[in-house]
């Protein structure tokens, strides 16, 4: 119950809306009792023309009412009510009109900001945390998970509500007009809550199993959606159908269990309530029969116990859908109370413009149990271009992702002028970064918007100038709107070296002191690649360029080469030098197919 009611602390800042749709249902329920009340002068002062009875426990207002229908003509009663039922039944459609309404609006808005805080959470977690989750196990908890979450909201909490006030207003009735007889109730629900009970610990055991599912299913839908290139060239079209068929079945057999018990529940409470409504008939009519009772008497206790069982029914629904619900929202939960690995200090202060230099003191990181760097000690003054080169799974993208905080070292300190990284502002170390990554990411929007998104109020000018830097200017405006052209999702109307020209037009336009390139040239043809080494050029001793490349060619850019090995620094010195000294940096330029006596040369 502490989920549900930690889920019901969202309804907090919408609660003038919620109890707008409380007082609805409160009207609603009242009209409710007030159309069973109704068959006292129907039955007794119409149909059988006896006065209708008037116990001491009616309030004075009420017992003047039933004294004034008892000294007209039941005709007149008859045209009277004739008028006035009608009216009743609209009146009463209203209100349950805005109830629905103002309830439904409610849950929505709970809605709205459950997605919004998981999606924010989600935003603020470390790369670690990414990694370790699939992106359609997050997607199903930001939509599957809210949305069964919302179906209880809405119609959970409507049902709850109203469906307690029809409850409380019709056993009020009953235990008025015979209160013995009406502790029938009594044997009733214990026998419609054991089995409510039991069905509902099933349900959100395979609610659980659902939504795993569900994520699968999820997973599977994007990698194969986003991996069709790869599936139809090898051919496993199949392979992936199946993967694809197998967890569809599965989720629908899940689905299947639970609606059967749910489906269950609706007859079994039918049945337990109509035995109940069978013993109070032919009590009742006994009563009746020796004249102990009056007609309307009867027949309003007996549609008063009658009007239970619709409550009930809902009741027994609601338990099954708050299970489901609360597999949901313990989920949802375990997301916004997981902790980001990179938290920043309550007291950090902003960074002031870099000017000196970045330092590593004695770093190591792990992934998990996996080191990926190992008490690594590197020194960058500032507008130096350094180059980090070595064997793949060295550690050279870690190296430069714990540059702005996307983790934080395992072991010792980094340092931008002197000043801890973990006691500054994360908003303003980032702004003082650049990062052009080998998989590029662009949004669904114009060219224009991608350059500019870390500097959304730029002029187009700047935007040009800053394609024009990184040799983006020509094919863009060859494209059919040019910088206003959307280039689809994840930039897919572009070729693999556009993307990565814009990645790098985005980097040169918010200007940063600091420019991270994670194989910025790895899809750029030879010549682009000699284009964008000439826009390298202008920017070395203005700020402070770190470069990840396996290719000759562009390492050569730099001031100076650090060689990284397992997680160490093993070499690092000029090209000439790391040549002269460094077998696995002659390696490397071995491998590049070029002679290491070639690559001395100026190009």
């Amino acid at each position: 119950m502490a989920t549900y009611f930690r889920l019901l602390r969202y309804l907090k800042p919408h609660l003038r809306v919620f109890w707008l749709a409380i007082g609805c249902m409160a009207v609603s329920g009242l009209l409710n009792g007030v159309q069973l009340g109704a068959i006292f002068p129907l039955a007794d002062r119409i149909v059988t023309n006896r006065a209708i009875p008037a116990p001491a426990w009616l309030p004075a207002w009420l017992e003047g009412v039933v004294g004034w229908l008892n000294a007209i003509e039941p005709l007149s009663v008859l045209t009277l009510f004739g008028l006035a039922i009608p009216l009743l039944f609209f009146v009463k459609g209203l209100f349950d009109i805005w109830q629905s309404f103002y309830m439904n609006d409610a849950a929505q808005r709970v809605i709205r900001d459950l997605r919004q805080a998981l999606f924010d959470r989600f935003m603020g977690l470390s790369l670690d945390y990414h990694h370790k989750s699939s992106t359609g196990v997050m997607m199903s908890r930001i939509l599957y998970d809210t949305g069964i979450i919302q179906n209880s909201m809405t119609e959970g909490l409507t049902d709850l509500v109203f469906q307690g006030f029809q409850v409380l207003m019709f056993l009020s009735i009953a235990l008025a007009i015979n209160w013995k007889l009406s502790l029938i109730v009594c044997v009733i629900v214990p026998l419609i809550a054991w089995p409510i009970g039991r069905v509902g610990r099933l349900l959100k055991k395979f609610s659980q199993q659902g939504q795993t599912v569900m994520g699968q299913l999820n997973t599977t839908i994007l990698e194969s959606l986003a991996g069709i290139p790869v599936i139809q060239a090898f051919l496993i079209e199949p392979v992936v159908r199946k993967q694809f068929a197998d967890r569809n079945l599965h989720a629908y057999r899940i689905t299947r269990k639970m609606q059967k018990r749910m489906l269950a529940l609706s007859p079994l409470t039918e049945f337990i309530g109509a035995c109940g409504g069978a013993f109070v008939f032919w009590y009742g009519g006994r009563k009746v029969l020796s004249d102990q009772i009056t007609l309307g008497t009867f027949l309003a206790f007996l549609l008063a116990m009658l009007s239970l069982l619709r409550p009930f029914k809902r009741l027994a629904r609601l338990h099954g859908i708050n299970q489901q619900a609360l597999a949901s929202a313990e989920r949802v939960f375990e997301v916004l109370d997981t902790s980001s690995s990179v938290v920043e200090h309550t007291k950090a202060r902003i960074l002031p413009p870099f000017h000196r230099e970045i330092v590593y003191e004695h770093v190591s990181f792990h992934y998990d149990s996996q080191p990926a760097l190992r008490d690594l000690s590197l020194r960058i003054p500032f507008g130096e271009t350094i180059a980090l080169v070595g064997p793949s799974g060295g550690g050279k993208t870690t190296l430069v992702n714990l540059l702005p905080r996307f983790y934080d070292p395992s072991a010792g300190r980094i340092k931008i002028d002197g000043l801890d990284l973990r006691h500054v502002t994360l908003a303003s170390l980032r702004g003082q970064v650049g990062l052009v990554t080998q998989e590029t990411f662009l949004f669904n929007d114009t060219v224009r918007a991608n350059i500019a998104v870390g500097k959304p109020a730029a002029e187009l000018a700047q935007i040009i100038h800053a394609a024009k830097m990184a040799n983006a200017h020509g094919f863009i405006s060859k494209l059919p709107k040019g910088y206003d052209t959307v280039i689809g999702e994840r930039g897919d109307r572009l070729s693999g070296g556009e993307r990565q020209r814009l990645a790098i037009a985005r980097a040169l336009l918010k200007d940063p002191p600091i420019l991270i390139c994670d194989e910025a040239t790895s899809q750029l043809d030879a010549q682009s690649e000699h284009l964008i080494a000439e826009v390298f050029e202008p920017l070395k001793g203005s700020r402070t360029v770190v470069l990840i490349a396996h290719r000759l060619s562009t390492v050569r850019l730099a001031d100076r080469i650090v060689l990284i090995q397992e997680g160490r620094i093993v070499e690092q010195g000029s090209h000439e030098e790391l040549l002269d000294k460094s077998p696995l940096y002659k390696r490397f330029c071995e491998l590049q197919l070029m002679h290491p006596a070639a690559a001395i040369q100026p190009s």
